[in-house]
């Protein structure tokens, strides 16, 4: 170990030097456990989610779109506008099958609401109408069917049930009219009661993700750990170009040669500078222990220790990985481009913030290979109780470093040739 010491002391005393690398070591990460405390919303109810719930059109020709694309969008032409209709709507808005628009400011006839359906295929999303005629209501007390009209406006699967759904309330609500003797008063009052007496719902979205299910929280949760690990990415990135701006110094100005000459071994060299990378995301991983207890007062979905665990790997390969590029490139100025570039395109890869479960296989393939993609993996594992997740990162970080450190190996001997 002949000169590591020395090395070691000789490095850190030009690192602590320099403002630039103390204010990324100390900042990056308060910034990081900042994003960590975001509140992205809450887990919601029924009763405030817009999608479980008839929304009221004031102009009935108005385009209707929306990127929704779990739920089939319906129309309402509500010419009734009575206790029975608004049954209707309801349950179909409440099935979660179907996501309602009604309209029922004035009465439109069958042939307009045909003909406004039609010229609005094109323009809108909308892939059924449901046409309730004026006298609905007095048709279903007088023992009719009511004469409801379903218009099918697109070629959609969905629509099968939806006319299979909208038959079922209409045999209920005339066998509750019949039920009632067809008294208006009675029937009401039977639906009143049985929309009382329906349990309350919570709804949660579940989003598959490489076989991993999360719930709305865990989604939530997880978009928050997205946000941090970006952060302190740039920050790791960062703080190895100035770790590599001094191997590239210590080449340009000869330093290799006095090393070498002092018998300290190729090894010892290498060493002194991952020592460097190791203390750098000890420090800044110490400091994000210390900040996150006192900012962040929101779970975050994975174990306090299990997501340190998580950031010193990280960044321990994006340090790396840094320092392989600023020694490459040999120019601070173009290695400060190059991994700012990196830092946004890994971490669009990588899907920090927005999720790439739906991309193209190509792109879900290629993330594999950013370690940040790995980070909210095993988060998202760990929020869903899978087993061996630690040895599995474990495993990847340290696949990352041999090739990383390997890489650098490989270009400080070349260096060295050179000089």
């Amino acid at each position: 170990m002949k000169g590591f010491f020395m090395m070691v002391k000789a490095n850190l005393k030009l690192l602590f030097r320099n403002k630039g690398y103390l204010s990324l070591v100390i900042l990056l990460p308060i910034l990081s456990a900042g994003l960590l405390s975001l509140q992205l919303g809450d887990t919601v109810s029924m009763k405030d989610d817009s999608s479980y719930m008839v929304q009221n059109i004031e102009d009935r020709a108005q385009n209707i779109t929306s990127i929704e694309n779990t739920k089939l969008l319906v129309k309402i032409y509500d010419n009734s506008n009575t206790t029975l209709s608004d049954y209707i709507a309801q349950e179909l808005a409440g099935s979660g099958i179907f996501r309602v628009f009604r309209y029922n400011r004035e009465g439109v006839d069958r042939q307009s609401a045909r003909a406004e359906s039609i010229d609005s295929a094109g323009k809108s999303n909308i892939g059924a109408v449901v046409y309730i005629p004026e006298d609905f209501e007095t048709k279903l007390l007088s023992g009719g069917t009511g004469d409801l009209s379903i218009m099918e406006i697109t070629n959609d699967g969905r629509n099968d049930l939806l006319n299979s759904q909208v038959n079922t309330y209409l045999n209920f609500m005339m066998q509750a009219a019949a039920s009632t003797d067809y008294d208006k008063s009675a029937l009401d009052t039977l639906l009143s009661e049985l929309k009382v007496g329906k349990l309350s719902k919570q709804i949660e979205s579940v989003e598959v993700r490489n076989n991993i299910t999360l719930t709305s929280l865990q989604n939530r949760q997880s978009t928050r750990i997205g946000y941090s690990i970006a952060a302190l990415t740039i920050g790791f990135l960062f703080c190895g170009i100035f770790i590599a701006d001094i191997i590239v110094k210590e080449r340009n100005n000869k330093v290799y040669n006095r090393i070498f000459l002092s018998k300290a071994s190729m090894l010892n060299y290498i060493l002194a500078k991952m020592s460097m990378i190791v203390l750098t995301v000890a420090i800044q991983t110490a400091i994000l222990a210390m900040v996150i207890p006192i900012l962040v007062n929101t779970d975050f979905g994975i174990p306090f220790s299990s997501y340190l665990f998580l950031v010193f790997g990280l960044g321990l390969c994006i340090s790396t990985l840094s320092v392989v590029i600023g020694t490459m490139v040999s120019n601070t100025m173009n290695a400060t481009y190059a991994v700012f570039g990196i830092w946004i395109v890994s971490n669009i890869m990588a899907g920090l913030y927005f999720p790439i479960s739906n991309a193209a296989q190509w792109w879900l393939k290629a993330s594999l290979l950013i370690p940040q993609r790995w980070v909210i993996l095993a988060s998202e594992m760990l929020m869903t109780g899978a087993r061996g997740v630690y040895l599995m990162y474990t495993l990847i970080v340290a696949c990352c470093l041999f090739v990383l450190m390997a890489s650098a190996s490989i270009g400080i001997l070349i260096a060295k040739k050179e000089n």
